[in-house]
């Protein structure tokens, strides 16, 4: 059943509310659109922008929570993911991590077509950042991002949940014309 504003608006646990935007990302976003990569981002267009905006920071989420930046941009070097990612932060108004965001981007750039196919698994991804310069120059943002999830209830799922309480309409599919 498609999530709708009353149901937003009537949930006062955050934690619920980030549930319900989660059954409605997967109800709209199928597992098997993952299996190809093409599809998946062609039908993020006919998703609501605040549950494209959840599944574009959701894996970000992920390697925050696990690994860091540099680590994020090895696993997700498809450029159509590292743009959702940043429209997502800033759609959800994570200004200072999307700015974190994209400054780690710029710096990752000229290694994407590397990354992608794991050219540098030869040795750990993480002495190989730090051998090219890139762990230097991300950690402080990584620490910056870290004490702020810290720092949430709901980790970097906190702004998920405030989103949709003020901008609701923009979580749910819009009713059809009657």
């Amino acid at each position: 059943m498609a999530l709708t504003v009353e149901q937003i608006r009537a949930t006062v646990d955050d934690g619920v509310l980030v549930d319900l935007l989660f059954d409605e990302a997967r109800r709209l976003l199928p597992d098997e659109l993952f299996a190809d990569t093409n599809r998946y981002y062609k039908s993020l267009d006919n998703v609501p922008r605040g549950i494209r905006s959840l599944a574009g920071i959701y894996p970000f989420i992920v390697s925050m929570e696990m690994d860091d930046l540099a680590w994020h941009f090895s696993n997700h070097p498809d450029t159509r993911h590292i743009r959702e990612t940043l429209n997502g932060l800033r759609e959800f108004e994570m200004t200072e991590i999307a700015d974190l965001f994209e400054s780690t981007s710029k710096i990752m750039q000229p290694y994407l077509p590397d990354l992608h196919p794991g050219k540098f698994r030869d040795q750990p991804f993480y002495q190989w950042s730090k051998s090219a310069g890139i762990q230097d120059q991300i950690d402080p943002w990584n620490k910056a991002i870290w004490a702020t999830q810290s720092g949430l209830a709901l980790g970097l799922l906190t702004p998920c949940a405030l989103y949709a309480r003020k901008y609701p309409e923009r979580c749910v599919v819009a009713e059809t014309a009657k």
